[in-house]
């Protein structure tokens, strides 16, 4: 589900409003494989690939794997038509209570938990919250803090 605005000073209004969940996004051996070949991260890898799903059971994702499908989430979870400008502009705060296994889905739910204006443009802090289909508990919570222009 997607929240559509028209513009960012909308955000202002939504304040506490839910901004809904997006569809299941499948942690794959292939992503996990790739994102750490990006980043250096083989911490949780085992090489080369299991042969068998039974020796997945052990595979978890980096959290940071999980967080870096933020982009995608917010743009799945909000679009704003007349955004000309969006600056990544930090997180409050990131943790990863529980970690993703390799072979599990996770989405992702959203709401937006302060706006504000500056001079600069208008700033918004989201809470978003990946679960995962396997786990009670969250994979990864987190409060980005977007600027639009």
């Amino acid at each position: 589900m997607t929240t559509h605005l028209t513009r960012p000073a909308e955000l202002l209004d939504l304040v506490g409003e839910q901004l809904g969940t997006t569809d299941w996004y499948q942690i794959t051996y292939e992503r996990v494989n790739l994102f750490a070949d990006a980043t250096g991260d083989y911490r949780r890898l085992p090489h080369p690939p299991p042969r068998t799903a039974a020796a997945f059971q052990n595979a978890v994702a980096s959290g940071y794997l999980t967080l870096s499908l933020l982009p995608r989430a917010l743009g799945d979870l909000l679009t704003i038509d007349s955004a000309p400008e969006t600056i990544d502009y930090g997180l409050n705060r990131v943790r990863f209570p529980t970690p993703a296994r390799v072979g599990t889905k996770v989405r992702c739910t959203g709401r937006i938990l302060a706006a504000q204006r500056f001079e600069a443009g208008l700033e918004a802090v989201f809470g978003v919250t990946f679960e995962s289909v396997e786990a009670t508990s969250p994979v990864c919570v987190a409060e980005p803090v977007i600027i639009y222009r």
